[in-house]
């Protein structure tokens, strides 16, 4: 069965659009670093904020993972996904962010049955507030708080015959999910360091699912030799509830899982900065049979 939330030329558009969003057709007003203090190139959520600051990105991810048990009960996932994101700063201490995912699905079961789907998935926006650093400009030591939802902008996938596709197929779980965080980071010459956890609330979605409470984490060091290009390696890790469809819960799924996040970061040009790496699951936790793949990483960070 093959369904599609947006028609493929719109979905073509949107990412047309972006792409060339992310091409600098102008000077810069002023380069980040100057403005900021610090030459720390960053993937998009870990910037340094002042007033003004708007930043432009988009990021690919191809992941997947297999649920069940092999010649019985299998269902294997695969997603590839563009994140189109934008944050702003309006004032020193504020960033306001939005996120909006492009995806492609394809989900298969052990009779290689398949279901595909494709289109917008649900838009994420959040507001982070920086409540202390120790200095004005260019500081070391920075703290913020995030506070955020998730909503149901993803529209429901059918058959052509107007049946729902299942829930592993939808691109969106049609939940309103609150999010909260807090963050630390630590600027050390050329080595700089990230700690962070976010929290996530899911309300109930479509066809009586609810995705589990979860907490995400992530700690990270990296070490930038040069202006042009850094090394980062991090650790992150999820621990989640259990899902359930109208209060039965799921029995694949929910428990904790840790990823090696080796990444290299690269600004060929001022306000550019590209990065690519990859998520390997080395500790998996996780209740039943859930064994995910690498996700693999790219992504474009351009300042205006």
């Amino acid at each position: 069965m093959v369904a599609g939330a947006v028609r493929k030329p719109l979905a073509a558009t949107l990412l047309l659009a972006s792409a060339m969003v992310l091409v600098p057709g102008a000077r810069a007003w002023a380069c980040a670093t100057c403005a900021c203090g610090d030459p720390t190139l960053t993937s998009m959520g870990t910037e340094q904020p002042f007033s003004g600051r708007l930043r432009l990105s988009t990021t690919l991810r191809a992941w997947g993972h297999t649920v069940g048990q092999d010649n019985v009960n299998a269902l294997r996932l695969r997603e590839a996904r563009m994140d189109v994101s934008a944050a702003y700063a309006p004032l020193p201490w504020l960033f306001l962010a939005a996120t909006l995912p492009l995806q492609a699905r394809e989900v298969r079961d052990v009779s290689l049955a398949r279901e595909r789907g494709w289109g917008v998935g649900d838009v994420e926006v959040s507001a982070k507030a920086f409540v202390y650093q120790d200095k004005d400009f260019s500081p070391d030591h920075l703290f913020s708080v995030l506070a955020g939802v998730k909503l149901p902008t993803a529209p429901v996938l059918h058959t052509e015959d107007g049946t729902e596709l299942d829930l592993d197929t939808q691109l969106g779980s049609g939940s309103v999910d609150p999010l909260f965080g807090v963050a630390y980071q630590h600027f050390r010459g050329a080595w700089s360091f990230v700690a962070s956890a976010t929290g996530f609330l899911p309300t109930r979605g479509i066809q009586g699912f609810r995705a589990g409470a979860s907490v995400r984490t992530t700690l990270a060091a990296q070490y930038q030799p040069a202006p042009r290009w850094a090394v980062r390696l991090g650790l992150d890790g999820r621990v989640e509830k259990a899902a359930d469809i109208n209060g039965e819960k799921e029995e694949d799924g929910g428990g904790v899982i840790g990823y090696a996040s080796p990444d290299v970061l690269f600004s060929p040009v001022t306000d550019i900065v590209l990065s690519a790496g990859v998520r390997v699951p080395f500790f998996n936790r996780l209740n039943g049979r859930v064994a995910p793949t690498p996700i693999a990483m790219m992504s474009v960070a351009y300042d205006l």
